[in-house]
């Protein structure tokens, strides 16, 4: 705050222009908010942004050559043609040349060139639109990386951490997902079809319109997480733990879901067809009966 009074600039920044000028000539604005900003085009050489909030700022065609990123948040931010050689990046790795539109890391160009990348650290990498089909992640560090419709068909990622990642509409078919972190990850109309999830922490991600059929997420924790929408029928719930997940209008049909926990959850307009329900404990914190097909008898 104390940089930000020093540039006359307090509070949430929303006057485009006067901050683009202001970060122009003084290149620093460390720990500082600039969520929303639009700095479009601005000429940000060697600024100083460490820690800096950049949440949903345009940033697009912006010079970013040898600036400081390290530390910052670039949630859901806009970098069409940013020109980032030399950046330091948020995960403190050096972005490569050619690094426009998305820092190559070493780690990036890695997994970029090879599709092997395990244990790599991959922390807020800009993987959007890739072809990563049958990549090898295990154990990545990917939180708040953007994979937003990538193709991860079949890939490995097995115990990597996905802890607030951007993966709106991607393709997960058939891949290993294994005791992964999907906590607070925005996973909105993504296809999970056939992918094993077993043991996965989702707590409160959004799974809006996300397809998980078939798929195996047998002792997943679920908790407030947002399905609605989502399409699960066949999926394998056997213990899952769905508390106060909101499933409204979800299709449940033919799933298995004995001993899942559903306390609390919100379930209007789901279609539980023919889903297997003995042994859950349902909204209510009763448990289902025998019989529970389609419907939880108490």
């Amino acid at each position: 705050m104390a940089l930000l009074v020093a540039l006359g600039i307090t509070g949430r920044l929303h006057t485009p222009q006067s901050i683009r000028e202001k970060l122009e000539a003084s290149r620093t604005c460390r720990l500082c908010d600039l969520s929303g900003t639009d700095l479009s085009g601005a000429d940000l050489t060697g600024a100083d942004l460490i820690g800096a909030i950049l949440m949903e700022t345009d940033l697009t065609g912006a010079v970013l050559k040898h600036a400081d990123l390290t530390n910052a948040d670039l949630g859901y931010a806009r970098l069409q043609g940013a020109v980032m050689d030399g950046a330091t990046w948020v995960n403190g790795q050096v972005c490569g040349p050619d690094s426009i539109g998305r820092c190559l890391t070493p780690d990036t160009a890695a997994l970029m060139a090879s599709r092997q990348c395990p244990d790599c650290n991959l922390k807020a990498a800009t993987l959007a639109s890739l072809d990563l089909d049958g990549a090898f992640l295990k154990g990545a560090n990917l939180v708040r990386a953007v994979l937003s419709h990538a193709s991860l068909y079949g890939a490995d990622l097995t115990r990597a951490n996905l802890t607030r990642t951007v993966a709106r509409h991607t393709g997960f078919q058939k891949s290993l997902l294994l005791e992964v972190d999907f906590t607070e990850a925005d996973l909105t109309g993504s296809d999970f079809s056939e992918a094993y999830l077993r043991k996965s922490l989702m707590v409160k991600t959004r799974l809006n319109d996300a397809v998980l059929e078939k798929a195996d997420l047998r002792q997943a924790v679920l908790h407030g997480a947002s399905l609605t929408g989502a399409r699960l029928a066949g999926a394998d719930l056997s213990g899952v733990s769905l508390k106060m997940a909101d499933l409204t209008h979800a299709n449940l049909s033919v799933a298995n879901m004995e001993d899942a926990n559903l306390v609390g959850a919100t379930i209007n307009g789901v279609t539980f067809t023919d889903a297997y329900l003995v042994g859950a404990i349902w909204v209510n914190g009763k448990k289902c009966g025998a019989g529970s097909i389609g419907r939880c008898i108490q």
